[in-house]
Formats: C-alpha cells, structure tokens, sequence
C-alpha cells in the first residue's frame, strides 16, 4: 500500500472522529451554562477531581442507581450489568478477541451480556443454541458455558469493587480451558 492511497482513509477516519468529537462539544455548548456544569468545569480546570467527582458524575450516578433500584429491585447483578456495561463488555471482548480474534468479537460480548443480563433477569441459563437463526454472536472457544461466564462476570464484579482475586481466578480458569 502505498502513502499516497493511506491518506484518503486517515482522512476519512480524522472526519468521522472529528464529528464524534464536534457532536459531543456541540451538546456540552447547549447546556454548558447550568450552574451544575459550571461549578463541574471549575473543578476540571483546577484539578480538583474529589470536588468534579462530586459535583457531576456522582449526582448523575444516583440518579441512575435510583432509577434501577426502582425498577429492579433486590436485582443487584442486573443492576450492575446495566450501569457497568461498557466496563463488563471491554473485559469480555479482550480476552474474546485474544482467543479468537477480532472477528465478531463485539457481538460476541454483546450477546454474552445480553444474555447474562436475562439470567438475572429471569433465571433462565446463558446457552447457546447452534440451532438459533444467527449464530455469528455466539463464542465458540471461551464463554461457551453458563458457568465460565457466571464465574468470570463475578470474578469482574469484584474487580469492580477493588476485590481483584476472584476475577484473578476466574482470569485463570479462563485462559486454562482454552489452552487444553
């Protein structure tokens, strides 16, 4: 490939992001003048990340907790799946695409999750059917169990929580089974 035929797709590429990023600016500027946001940007400049912690993303935080709490309740693993989505679905997606490449790897995790969050739900265990209609979101060398997906969504709850030796474990137990 030569330079010349590189720089369209860097282009292309610098645009998309660069929308990414105005899109985000864009909806800051329209509500950049509440006295929350104001008193969050102060805290920013300064580097006073307690106080900005305190001033927006916890308040923001409760809110969401409260919301799940209301309409979930005593459903703590749902909850958590919920708020701690994009945390939950990077892990399974590193060790997915570690030990099966990037190939599906974000339907992969997308499905385990989605599925995982209907166990708590509903009682009803993590399978995948070879039978379903699509299967390109179904893992096929690690989290192809209910029980390694359980252990190792626990094992990330407790990482979570600053309690790394179950996901350490399950970590483990993980890269283990697919190097027999």
């Amino acid at each position: 490939m030569t330079e010349q035929s590189a720089t369209p797709i860097q282009d292309v590429i610098t645009a998309i992001l660069n929308n990414v990023d105005q899109d985000k600016m864009t909806l800051f500027a329209s509500i950049q003048s509440h006295p929350t946001l104001q008193e969050a940007q102060t805290f920013a400049r300064d580097g006073q990340a307690e106080r900005f912690l305190y001033a927006l993303p916890y308040p923001l935080e409760r809110v969401v907790d409260g919301l799940l709490q209301t309409v979930l309740p005593g459903k703590q693993e749902a909850q958590f799946i919920l708020r701690q989505y994009r945390f939950l679905n990077v892990h399974f997606q590193k060790i997915i695409q570690r030990l099966e490449g990037f190939g599906c790897s974000g339907d992969k995790s997308r499905t385990i999750l989605d599925r995982l969050l209907q166990y708590y739900l509903t009682g009803k265990e993590v399978v995948f059917d070879p039978g379903e209609q699509y299967t390109f979101g179904h893992p096929t060398t690690v989290f192809t169990t209910h029980r390694e997906i359980v252990e190792f969504f626990e094992g990330l709850y407790g990482l979570y929580y600053g309690n790394p030796e179950g996901y350490l474990k399950a970590l483990k137990t993980t890269l283990e089974i697919t190097s027999i």
